[in-house]
């Protein structure tokens, strides 16, 4: 070769990597060169040759660098590879690249020819290794001009572009998760209601409603996609947190149609979530507390410290009696006024608490709930993900269960026998539900929590290339009102599912007359007053006679 033609060739592959180092995306380079192949690409190293973008330059076939820990998303990856299909060499590139496989990818392969053969098998493995953003070059680019790439969606194809001086980047590392053209993006929902909800239509079609389930609607719907099930869900069988997990990490699924925690298990895997759709607390829902019996309510009319008070008065009113001589009439008119308002007092408290009976005292703390009678009903799986001392102190107020089925059976049933794990925004279901209730049978208690504003995310593989417009939706959901507006609607999914209904759950306090037992306390205290007013009159006697026994 010609020195002339060997000028053209160097400044052909270095216009090639200016123009696209040119553009603000690329803040550092990465060769690869693993082999030591003798490629063109390499004079772009020269100092004269390169700008002032960092190069980190790696040649060992030995070992595999892990990109990940050392750069960020803006950098290009300039490979030199040799003339035949070594797929140990692309692996080891990809492993590179973990995590970072939408980055911008520019391989030379040193072949002599047009080997359209070669380049499709090493784009076609890209295409696997969801590399989307890999272009090629052969050895005489200088004479073909041409940047070989690939259609991702809906399917593979390859791609050839022509490189000329006014050669826009955007041509030739196009935003291709952008418009999906089609494709079927997989998923499968994990039927953690309401999140996403499994039902049979009228005409007996399967239909999937929730929150979740609207967030993949709209993202196949704003980027050209269809929605696809990898299998049947079956009503009531609900995923668990590792089985979606693995689903995305075996490749089986795009994009799950469920939202787990981040922070709380599984903690090595965060790089199977996508950006956090939002931050829930995960508390406990407790019953309302108990309305006291009718028979506690006349306790409560004339509580101790009240009687304590008037026996004071009283002794007080023995004490000076004998000084009030001259003003009995008064002291007359003074007990009648305090009957008058000691009995106005006791009717209307009386009154007041048989129309709206005080309730018991509140549960506010996990050692609150030991000294009670109830049992905070849960998942084994998540407790065993909660704190270690709250474990060690508090087990015994825990009823636990495998199956999330029964534990979501009784939770929607707003059955009142346990108090539940639940997380906020579920929450706002039960709170919806009970809206149309004359009076509540839950709340919930923000005194008893395990976890406070613990992100959640929809699950994606590891190196899924729809990351970053994943992003974009859950911040335009959040900014829009439309992921709240879809949590508020829970409710109303479930009633169009048949899950729940619309009606009052509450059972108000019967009228009815006042039975023996109600007034067993009122008896008890009369049976009380009367054997001591009996023991004081027997007490009396026996010293009248004693006195007149012993003659005094």
């Amino acid at each position: 070769m010609s020195r002339r033609n060997n000028s053209l060739t160097e400044g052909l592959f270095t216009r090639l990597v200016s123009v696209i180092s040119r553009s603000p995306n690329v803040r550092t380079i990465f060769y690869y060169n693993p082999v030591g192949t003798d490629c063109h690409l390499e004079e772009y190293l020269r100092p004269e040759a390169a700008s002032n973008i960092p190069l980190f330059i790696w040649r060992s076939v030995e070992t595999v660098v892990q990109l990940n820990g050392l750069l960020d998303e803006g950098f290009l990856v300039l490979a030199c590879l040799p003339g035949v299909h070594q797929e140990d060499l692309l692996r080891g590139l990809s492993n590179s690249l973990r995590y970072l496989r939408q980055a911008w990818l520019l391989i030379e392969l040193a072949a002599r020819q047009d080997d359209e053969q070669l380049v499709t098998k090493v784009l076609e493995f890209c295409h696997q290794m969801d590399m989307i953003n890999a272009n090629v070059i052969l050895r005489n680019f200088e004479a073909s001009r041409t940047v070989y790439g690939y259609e991702a969606y809906p399917g593979f194809s390859l791609r050839k572009q022509f490189f000329g001086l006014d050669t826009p980047i955007s041509s030739l590392y196009p935003d291709k998760v952008r418009n999906l053209h089609g494709y079927q993006i997989r998923t499968m929902p994990d039927n953690s209601e309401p999140n996403t909800l499994l039902y049979s239509d009228h005409q007996g079609r399967p239909q999937i409603l929730g929150y979740v389930w609207n967030m993949l609607v709209e993202f196949a719907r704003k980027h050209n996609a269809q929605l696809q099930l990898i299998g049947q869900p079956v009503q009531g069988k609900t995923l668990t947190h590792v089985q979606m997990l693995d689903l995305a990490s075996d490749g089986r699924v795009d994009v799950a149609a469920s939202v787990q925690p981040i922070s709380m298990r599984y903690l090595d895997r965060y790089h199977e979530y996508a950006y956090p759709v939002h931050s829930a607390s995960w508390c406990t829902m407790l019953p309302m507390e108990q309305q006291l019996k009718v028979s506690e309510v006349f306790t409560w009319t004339v509580p101790a410290q009240t009687v304590a008070l008037l026996v004071l008065l009283w002794l007080l009113h023995e004490f000076l009696r004998g000084r009030w001589q001259r003003h009995r009439r008064l002291q007359a008119i003074g007990w009648l006024v305090l009957a008058t308002l000691l009995t106005a007092n006791y009717q209307g408290r009386l009154l007041s608490l048989l129309l709206e009976a005080p309730t018991e005292p509140p549960i506010d703390s996990f050692q609150a709930m030991a000294n009670s009678k109830l049992h905070i009903f849960g998942l084994r799986s998540e407790y065993a993900a909660y704190d270690f001392d709250m474990r060690t102190r508090f087990a015994s107020i825990f009823r636990l269960s495998n199956l999330a089925s029964e534990l979501i059976q009784l939770r929607n049933s707003l059955n009142t026998s346990f108090a539940y794990t639940v997380t906020n925004t579920k929450w706002q279901l039960y709170a919806e539900q009970q809206a149309h209730s004359s009076r509540p049978l839950f709340r919930y208690s923000t005194d008893l929590c395990y976890y406070q504003m613990v992100p959640f995310a929809l699950v994606i593989p590891e190196n899924s290339p729809h990351r970053h417009t994943l992003h974009h939706l859950m911040l335009q959901l959040a900014e829009s009102g439309l992921f709240d507006h879809w949590v508020d609607r829970s409710f109303y999914y479930m009633v169009q599912a048949g899950r729940l209904h619309i009606r009052n759950l509450s059972e108000g306090r019967p009228i009815r007359p006042l039975s023996s037992e109600d007034l067993a306390n009122v008896f008890l205290s009369y049976g009380t007053c009367v054997l001591i007013s009996l023991w004081l009159f027997a007490c009396e006697l026996l010293v009248r006679r004693a006195k007149s026994w012993l003659g005094f």
